[in-house]
């Protein structure tokens, strides 16, 4: 699942234009939604419904990965708060899926304040190490508390290379000891990938923020362009050791396509969809409604075999308790691909250039049903460029020639990506 954003002080009294928060002098006259709005981030109640489906679609998956993001998207909150938060959606897996490998990583707002994760160990990395050390295991102490990331050896031949990319977001002001390296993350994935290349062994990148471009704003950069390049140049660089690139953050359902120099794709990033609703008020965006993915997946190769999405429409579910989660789309069967690598999303992309009920078909699945509008001009060259060219001096080249890459600097959102694994 993507993005929980729990919030604790949801309440359906509260006014959705401050994050459905109540307090004595602006009590909402009409309650809102138990389960969510879709102005305001997710209330506990929403993240269990969300879990009890899961649970109820796959009982028993393989492995569960957790791509971060556990805090509101509010101000003036500390580190305890923090940790309280990332306690609590901890505690809310383990007791649908106690039984299940977990690997958790940050996302941006999960640290206060939010996005300036530090490069040289603190106190949340030392907190939230001990809430998830019994899933990944004692001896990845040493690089989660000195900056959040971690190494996890599925099996012999099988690594998960759990990243904090919130290292890297252009909103982090934190004070590296390192600024070409902050934590000597990129060192690690270095370190780590060439070890899996000699050993012929399997590695998969999981982590909150993926380097490019947010497909529903243009010209909106994650990263910047230093920090963006050396992650691109060091996935084509180890293209052919690294088989899944899984991330959240956009809250969307979209993908990246990485090209080698000879222009051939070698490698998709794919982004899953939140668990929150929450309204995003960046130029083009807005909200989703709420979803987990699946992946399944060949288990001698690790190839994907499909990807599907489950999802809840918030306002049915709000108006009738009993409403369950139901497959949104097969990204294999209703995208009709024969298989789900970095030349079939690419043949993908290629086909949704020209074809608009494919492309139709993509919008419907971005935004997770949530009011999907054919995007024209710029926003829909920002989501055919977004997704071909994650480089960002290539994503200039490809949008309209107003539409030049901008410095906005806004304190944004923050996914969290669950994606149940078969």
């Amino acid at each position: 699942m993507t993005d929980f954003h729990y919030d604790a002080d949801y309440n359906v009294q509260g006014e959705p234009s401050e994050m459905c928060h109540r307090n004595a002098s602006d009590a909402h006259p009409k309650n809102i939604g138990y389960y969510g709005d879709y102005k305001c981030d997710s209330p506990k109640l929403l993240i269990k419904h969300a879990l009890t489906n899961a649970q109820i679609i796959l009982p028993n998956p393989e492995l569960i990965l957790w791509t971060g993001d556990n805090v509101p998207h509010i101000n003036n909150y500390d580190n305890d708060y923090t940790v309280s938060a990332i306690n609590t959606t901890t505690n809310m897996i383990n007791s649908f899926f106690n039984n299940t490998v977990v690997l958790p990583v940050f996302g941006n707002h999960d640290y206060a304040p939010a996005n300036n994760f530090p490069d040289d160990s603190s106190i949340v990395y030392f907190k939230v190490f001990n809430l998830w050390k019994h899933w990944i295991g004692e001896s990845q102490r040493r690089t989660f508390i000195k900056a959040g990331y971690y190494v996890y050896k599925y099996s012999s031949n099988v690594t998960f290379l759990m990243l904090n990319t919130n290292l890297y977001y252009r909103f982090n002001t934190a004070n590296f000891t390192d600024k070409t390296d902050p934590g000597g993350q990129f060192a690690f994935m270095e370190t780590v990938l060439s070890e899996a290349e000699r050993n012929n062994a399997i590695v998969h990148v999981v982590s909150h923020i993926a380097p490019g471009v947010f497909e529903r704003s243009p010209s909106f950069t994650w990263m910047p362009n230093e920090y963006n390049k050396r992650f691109l140049n060091i996935t084509v660089r180890y293209s052919k050791t690294i088989k899944w690139m899984i991330f959240g953050h956009h809250h969307t359902d979209t993908f990246h396509i990485v090209k080698d120099k000879s222009g051939d794709p070698v490698q998709v990033m794919l982004m899953a969809p939140a668990v929150t609703p929450w309204f995003s008020d960046l130029d083009g965006a807005g909200s989703n409604n709420p979803s987990f993915r699946i992946i399944e997946y060949d288990e001698k190769t690790w190839d994907y075999v499909d990807i599907k999405t489950y999802y809840v429409d918030l306002d049915k579910l709000n108006n009738n308790t009993a409403t369950n989660w139901s497959l949104e789309y097969s990204m294999k069967d209703d995208y009709n691909l024969d298989s789900i690598t970095p030349a079939s999303m690419n043949s993908l992309l290629q086909k949704m250039k020209t074809d608009d009920d494919l492309f139709k078909k993509y919008i419907n699945y971005n935004t997770v049903q949530w009011k999907p509008i054919m995007p024209e001009g710029k926003y829909r060259s920002a989501q055919l460029c977004s997704i071909e060219f994650p480089d960002l001096d290539e994503y200039n080249n490809c949008m309209p020639s107003d539409s030049n890459m901008n410095e906005i600097i806004l304190s944004f959102l923050s996914f969290s990506v669950f994606i149940l694994l078969v």
